[in-house]
């Protein structure tokens, strides 16, 4: 994050391993997941049990709370916008900053992997779509073109440029006219290919619906809430080619994060500030991204010369792998951030212009940080890492079984479950040093 929201990487409390023996107990675990899934995991099971069993009664709560969720949403979002465009300039006192940077891409972005996509009520530019279609059904729905999907991925790079790079990304003024253009493009985009097109081209709706499908919710077509084992929706994923470039921007944003806020950074290209400084931690930001993809692709290419399919099919199919791994940095790097800014949030609410107001009490208030302890959040970051790799070759040896033969499928992943260990070491490296 930037200015104020500066403190979301790292961690406030120590951990009583050292880095090196938590590295450690790390790789066994992943590799004694690795080899129990082997000899035990022999055929497809996660698929199977994605549709999950239904909750009756709950579609018409359901659509009743949506209704309220939609309303309070599109609120907030006009609140956002306005606050930002016409209130103060300053992080501290707007109501802008800690609603895109915190509620939305933290709070919602976590939420979401536990009680599924609730981004399909809360997103404004869904219910603006909506609305608009009621009120002007268009004549013509065209068929998206394939570039269209492209969009998400650019949207999330544009995001991290504007989250992490950006000498001025947590101004208020910036943020307000930022998601004004952002609005006019995805409203553009469904008015022109459908309201449906939104779950294909918008970011924060691809990037959320991806990490829905690890929840343990479902809501199926009919509106009833479904009960399922938690990570079998992302065994049912059939990814293209730019959700899987959503999520790799996603993953070397929030690894970035924690790179540039490092002192083995700050020693390789000094300290600067500015649009200098901006112009270092793109090309940081850049090369970071490029790793990580270059990693994913390497245990593809490893796979594809084992079992003769070929990358372009192999890249996509295994991709839903990676959405554990995303979540585990996320809040790795996040959940301090999550836990003591959104109590910033609730004091913004009384002045969200940063005019003095204190509409509904507390508009003073001071956050607290001995909310959780400092020890188990410390704890709860690094173990996230962990455990998201672990979901992560979990889900990865459930594709590699229902894809391949048995012998196939273990040889397959050799590679992939060296990649898996890198991301584990390296992100509790970032989580420990930033």
């Amino acid at each position: 994050m930037v200015g104020i929201l500066a403190q979301g990487v790292g961690s406030r409390g120590d951990l009583p391993l050292p880095l090196w023996q938590f590295s450690w107990a790390a790789t066994f675990a992943i590799v004694v997941s690795f080899v129990a899934l082997g000899s035990r995991w022999t055929h497809a099971r996660l698929a199977n049990a994605a549709a999950g069993r239904p909750v009756r009664g709950t579609a018409p709560v359901l659509a009743a709370a949506a209704v309220v969720a939609r309303t309070v949403s599109m609120v907030l979002f006009v609140l956002v916008v306005a606050a930002g465009v016409a209130g103060t300039d300053s992080p501290a006192d707007n109501l802008a900053p800690v609603t895109v940077y915190v509620v939305v891409w933290v709070v919602i972005q976590i939420g979401t992997a536990f009680v599924g996509d609730v981004w399909r009520v809360l997103s404004p530019f869904d219910t603006m779509a909506m609305a608009i279609e009621r009120v002007r059904p268009p004549a013509v729905v065209r068929v998206a073109p394939g570039w269209s999907a492209w969009l998400a991925p650019l949207g999330a790079f544009c995001f991290v440029l504007l989250e992490l790079i950006h000498p001025s990304g947590d101004s208020p003024r910036v943020l307000g006219w930022a998601a004004i253009v952002y609005t006019a493009v995805v409203l553009a985009g469904a008015r022109r290919w459908g309201r449906d097109w939104l779950h294909r081209g918008e970011t924060f709706a691809v990037h959320f619906g991806l990490l829905s499908a690890m929840a343990p919710l479902r809501r199926d077509a009919s509106g009833v809430v479904a009960l399922r084992p938690p990570l079998s929706g992302l065994a049912a994923l059939r990814m293209i080619p730019s959700e899987l470039a959503t999520l790799l921007v996603v993953l070397g944003g929030v690894t970035w994060d924690g790179f540039g806020d490092s002192q083995l950074w700050r020693d390789l290209v000094g300290r600067h500030a500015g649009w200098t400084d901006a112009g270092w931690r793109l090309f940081g930001l850049v090369d970071v991204t490029v790793v990580v993809a270059l990693l994913y692709l390497i245990g593809i290419r490893s796979m594809s010369t084992i079992t003769g399919r070929s990358p372009g099919w192999l890249a996509t199919h295994f991709a839903p792998s990676l959405v554990p791994i995303v979540l585990g940095y996320t809040v790795a790097h996040y959940l301090q951030l999550g836990v003591d800014e959104v109590q910033t949030f609730v004091f913004r609410l009384s002045d969200p212009f940063g005019q003095g107001w204190d509409l509904f009490g507390g508009a003073d208030g001071r956050v607290d940080y001995g909310v959780i302890s400092v020890d188990l959040i410390a704890w709860c970051q690094a173990l996230a890492v962990v455990v998201g790799h672990i979901a992560g070759v979990i889900v990865a040896h459930d594709l590699a079984v229902g894809a391949f033969d048995r012998r196939d499928a273990v040889r397959s992943q050799f590679v992939m479950l060296f990649v898996m260990i890198v991301y584990s070491v390296a992100g509790l490296w970032l989580l420990l040093n930033a």
